[in-house]
C-alpha cells in the first residue's frame, strides 16, 4: 500500500474530499490543500497529526470494506489520540 499527498480536487457540488482509499491502486491519498490549511492554521505538528488521522481512517476502510464513517472515525481516534472532527473548523 502506498500513501500519497495529492490534489483530490472538488467533489460532489464543490465539497472537498479530504482523503480516499483507492483499492485499485492500493493507495491512500490525503488532500494536499487540506494539509496546507491545517499547517497554516495550526503548524507542522498538527498537519502531520492530521495526515496520520486521515491515513488511520482510510486504513480502517481498507481493512474492513463497508465499514461506516463513525467506526472509521473511532479507529482514527484510537490511533491518533484525537477526534478527526477536531480538524473540521479549519477545513471549512
Amino acid at each position: 500500500m502506498k500513501i500519497e499527498i495529492a490534489d483530490l480536487g472538488a467533489w460532489h457540488g464543490g465539497a472537498r474530499l479530504l482523503a480516499e482509499y483507492d483499492p485499485e491502486d492500493d493507495a491512500i491519498r490525503v488532500d494536499a490543500a487540506a494539509v496546507e490549511r491545517i499547517r497554516a492554521a495550526l503548524g507542522e505538528a498538527e498537519a502531520e497529526r492530521f495526515v496520520r488521522c486521515a491515513v488511520a481512517h482510510e486504513r480502517a476502510h481498507r481493512a474492513h470494506p463497508g465499514i461506516g464513517e463513525e467506526a472509521a472515525h473511532a479507529r482514527a481516534r484510537a490511533t491518533c489520540g484525537v477526534d478527526p472532527r477536531a480538524f473540521e473548523p479549519y477545513l471549512r
